[in-house]
């Protein structure tokens, strides 16, 4: 194992959980945060959900069900 396998596993793992921790980081805002700040958190948690492969995440729940 080389020095630079952290480092790509590291970046593998972020490029995993970037949407899940920007949609929960703009769903907590959209609950706490009010005025224009909250129509950006709304548009934010909207936008990441968009981005989220839905086939990907139903073929995941489908995997752990049966």
């Amino acid at each position: 194992m080389t020095l630079r396998s952290p480092w790509v596993w590291l970046r593998y793992g972020r490029r995993q959980i970037y949407p899940w921790m920007t949609l929960a980081l703009a769903g907590w805002q959209w609950v706490v945060e009010c005025g224009i700040d909250r129509d950006r958190a709304a548009i934010r948690w909207m936008a990441t959900l968009a981005k989220i492969d839905g086939a990907k995440l139903t073929a995941f729940l489908n995997d752990l069900i049966w």
